[in-house]
């Protein structure tokens, strides 16, 4: 009986982290990419011009017309008419080079992450013969992309206790991943901040204490806002991030300073392919061939520093995958450094595409490769065990 009760419980909070994520993507296309071209974001012609000139970007009128979804100078088909400016930009040469770049960096990015968790797990006492331990972080991540509020924490730890791994230390090691993940990211924000200067960097903290504090008050429902009657947003921030328990674990592993900077290093350069990949698919759908650069203006590290940010957010994974909070950060903060809404959208949804498409090529190999607990059991036992059940 007691099951039947939590059950419209759970449904209700999957329904709602799916659209959650889906509110904030049509914000994104209609209330921000609509304005680089229009002169309301309720304008219908703004909103077209912004839909196709991202669709163009993506390289794909032709495809599109051919499925009769978009219709060329008013002939054959579709819903939407696209100008042959339009498919001049849509069939502008594609960058084979650095796409295939992107591919490899993302899935070095990801690899070098798991053997992180391997590392962590070997320090935290998990014998190395214990299989699975690579596999463990991709079923992790792979889990995130189904559900919302991150449920592959779980996940992972479960993957190293079901081959062999005592369940405490798979919890310590999979959440002293977490701790070097987050120490990268913030090492690189810092490191760009820095690199701007004070004049430079002054407006883009300010948005990034915005979005971030905005991305923490959204975990309320799941029950972390108490802190936030310690010390304001900031208490909030730093409770929503574990701060205390970041702390602690982090005084914890320089007790072996050798290792923890090795595996800070490794952390260091994780998040470095992740970003040399994001700026690859980037380049990827720029045409320097036809005189074209996708954000041309924009040099690296500010590009960094965007990524970064973004990077944040998805540490607290309200949607699934991060969806919608992701991409909102990213457009934002791309506007900071002076790129269009209709840029920052496209780059933003090919980063989103780049790396969680690679996420679930991984994320099937683990299932095939180790052996996994159930997606489902996994979820049910994580709601069980999650603060939203008693919102």
């Amino acid at each position: 009986m007691a099951a039947t009760n939590k059950s419209p419980l759970l449904g209700l909070s999957v329904a709602w982290g799916y659209g959650f994520a889906v509110v904030l993507i049509v914000f994104i296309l209609t209330m921000l990419m609509p304005d680089a071209d229009g002169p309301s974001p309720w304008d219908p012609t703004a909103f077209r011009q912004g839909l196709i000139g991202m669709i163009a970007n993506f390289r794909i009128l032709d495809e599109l017309a051919d499925l009769s979804i978009v219709r060329v100078a008013d002939v054959g088909e579709g819903l939407l008419n696209v100008d042959l400016e339009a498919i001049a930009v849509s069939n502008r040469a594609f960058g084979y080079a650095p796409f295939y770049i992107a591919l490899l960096g993302a899935g070095l990015c990801l690899f070098a992450r798991a053997v992180r968790l391997r590392m962590l797990a070997r320090h935290a006492g998990i014998s190395s013969e214990v299989p699975g331990q690579l596999s463990a972080f991709f079923y992790g991540r792979g889990l995130n992309l189904f559900f919302p509020f991150g449920p592959g924490e779980l996940g992972a730890m479960r993957t190293l206790a079901r081959n062999g791994a005592d369940e405490g230390r798979a919890t310590v090691a999979v959440f002293h991943n977490r701790v070097f993940e987050i120490l990268a990211i913030v090492g690189f924000l810092l490191w760009g901040f820095v690199y701007l200067g004070w004049g430079g960097a002054v407006e883009a903290f300010v948005w990034t204490a915005i979005l971030i504090t905005g991305v923490v008050s959204l975990t309320r429902p799941l029950g972390r806002g108490g802190a936030a009657d310690r010390a304001g947003f900031f208490g909030n921030t730093w409770s929503a991030f574990g701060g205390d328990t970041l702390k602690r674990a982090t005084a914890d592993l320089l007790r072996a300073p050798g290792f923890f900077v090795g595996v800070l290093v490794l952390s260091l350069v994780a998040f470095g392919l992740e970003v040399f990949a994001f700026w690859s698919i980037k380049q990827a759908f720029s045409s320097p061939m036809d005189d074209y650069i996708m954000m041309k203006d924009l040099a690296f590290v500010p590009f960094t520093i965007v990524v970064a940010v973004a990077g944040l957010a998805r540490v607290i994974p309200y949607t699934f995958a991060g969806f919608g909070v992701v991409e909102l950060v990213m457009v934002v903060m791309f506007w900071v450094f002076g790129e269009a809404f209709l840029g920052g959208t496209t780059v933003a949804l090919l980063c989103a595409l780049l790396l969680n498409g690679m996420t679930l090529a991984l994320f099937l190999m683990a299932l095939g490769l180790s052996r996994c607990p159930s997606i489902l059991e996994t979820w049910h036992d994580f709601f069980e065990r999650s603060a939203a059940r008693a919102a």
